[in-house]
């Protein structure tokens, strides 16, 4: 059991931020489950107990502050970080009141990423 790698959970619609999320936390010995849409948020992260949840806010189905209240609100008490293009501070401020632990906008750089998900993977 001591190799088992630790799971992220990520949602996130756009194909080549999940490709670079993906080699983000791989190099960094997580196992990336990604999923393009936040209707199974819930059920997603149950199965996989990850150490870190990714919400984008604009996703089809159902976007990532939904998300995020039906995480909270199911007991869900992993980190959840926001990786959003919508920099607007109600957008912030909707993010935050919804449950989430930090907020990082698109474009991000790897040192930036890093830099703000190192308080909650250690």
């Amino acid at each position: 059991m001591g190799d088992e790698k630790k799971s992220v959970c990520i949602f996130e619609d756009n194909p080549t931020i999940q490709v670079l999320l993906k080699i983000f936390f791989q190099k960094r010995g997580y196992l990336p489950v990604i999923t393009g849409d936040g209707v199974d948020a819930v059920s997603v992260v149950r199965r996989h107990g990850p150490s870190l949840i990714m919400l984008d806010i604009i996703m089809p189905g159902k976007d990532g502050v939904e998300a995020c209240q039906e995480l909270r609100a199911a007991g869900v008490t992993t980190p959840i970080v926001f990786l959003t293009s919508k920099a607007f501070a109600d957008d912030k401020a909707r993010g935050l009141a919804a449950g989430a632990d930090a907020f990082l906008l698109k474009p991000f750089n790897p040192a930036e990423l890093d830099a703000t998900l190192r308080p909650f993977l250690g």
